[in-house]
């Protein structure tokens, strides 16, 4: 429907997911002391565990039932406290999950990952796709993956992540709406080369900024409602 059609393409354009914010504050109003363990559970933070919560997310979202990612418990309690926000939310959780499992303009797959930052839920998009159709079996290992962000403070960020040589081999380009300054540069090239070297990886990092030149795909939801690709 149209309505739809629009809701979707908002949770793609807007880095918003209205649905997720409300139950949330539903959960507050008639669970107060419960929900910050709750929300801290199911949504990731940018903490140490981050990321086992995105894998857990991720997992939930391949699956393509909120369920898996809500658990029995939570989904019974917000359906019977709001059934039409219920719907809601599990109609999106369908969308977001659409666009793993259908590839988006020039092979894209998306997955939109709810991250509570304290203060509000932010969203990041995670583009991925690997040279399946390659016939060189070296060329067709590779992957690469793009992580994208809106700060507050720095705002659009993307990782641009090239994985070659059978996962042997990471090269990273942080693009920015601002140019980064030294430091924070040399601490992202201290951060990369650690972690290179503990995993046994070869790899560089560059920065790339006025212009970006950003990774952008069309909105995918709204490629899906409509039938078509761009």
């Amino acid at each position: 429907t149209t309505s739809q059609m629009i809701s979707n393409e908002t949770l793609f354009a807007s880095r918003k997911w209205p649905a997720l914010e409300e139950v949330l504050q539903t959960l507050e109003e008639y669970h107060p002391g419960s929900t910050k363990k709750l929300i801290n559970s199911l949504i990731p933070r940018p903490t140490q565990g981050m990321a086992s919560s995105m894998i857990f997310y991720l997992s939930a979202l391949k699956g393509g039932d909120i369920k898996l990612w809500f658990g029995e418990n939570l989904q019974r309690l917000v359906e019977n406290i709001r059934p039409s926000l219920f719907s809601r939310i599990k109609e999106d959780f369908i969308s977001i999950s659409k666009m793993i499992d259908e590839p988006t303009s020039g092979d894209w797959r998306v997955a939109l990952i709810p991250v509570n930052t304290g203060s509000e839920i932010q969203q990041i998009r995670l583009l991925f796709r690997q040279n399946d159709n390659e016939s060189d079996e070296n060329v067709k290992s590779d992957a690469r993956f793009i992580i994208d962000v809106d700060l507050t403070k720095f705002g659009r960020m993307q990782i641009d992540g090239l994985v070659r040589e059978k996962g042997k081999s990471l090269d990273l380009i942080i693009r920015s709406d601002k140019q980064l300054n030294d430091t924070m540069k040399n601490d992202i090239r201290s951060i990369f080369v650690e972690t290179t070297n503990l995993s046994g990886l070869s790899g560089s990092v560059g920065f790339q900024s006025t212009p970006a030149n950003f990774i952008n795909i069309p909105d995918p939801t709204f490629n899906h409602e409509i039938g078509m690709m761009v």
